[in-house]
């Protein structure tokens, strides 16, 4: 593993434990692939924005239950709120990336661009 997927590594590992949730980071040769487990959350509860080259995932929950026994009502209400963001490497094309959400899993494909570079020529 090369210091530069290592250091990658860190921020996708720091960015997904401060949702706290699991999450598996993997790269390849075309892109970083970023599934994070997000348990009791709809599509419809999950934003992913790309502002001023950082990812931004945030969400909302929000549960009203209730609970009928015999005579007796228990009504539970649960709301929470995250935000996170990190600055993209680099060699992300932020325009390419897709996301997928099923079953409680988020798989979020960030493409790489090709290497750029310049050799200067000394005078």
């Amino acid at each position: 593993m090369s210091l530069y997927q290592s250091n990658i590594n860190h921020v996708f590992d720091d960015f997904i434990k401060d949702l706290n949730v699991a999450r598996h980071v993997h790269e390849n040769d075309n892109e970083f692939l970023v599934n994070a487990e997000l348990p009791g959350l709809n599509k419809d509860q999950i934003n992913i924005d790309v502002r001023d080259n950082a990812l931004i995932i945030s969400g909302e929950t929000k549960k009203d239950q209730k609970y009928e026994k015999g005579k007796t009502l228990i009504q539970e209400r649960s709301y929470g709120s995250f935000t996170r963001s990190i600055s993209l490497p680099p060699n992300v094309k932020a325009e390419d990336i897709t996301a997928k959400f099923e079953d409680g899993l988020l798989e979020l494909k960030l493409p790489k661009s090709a290497p750029t570079g310049k050799k200067i020529t000394i005078e």
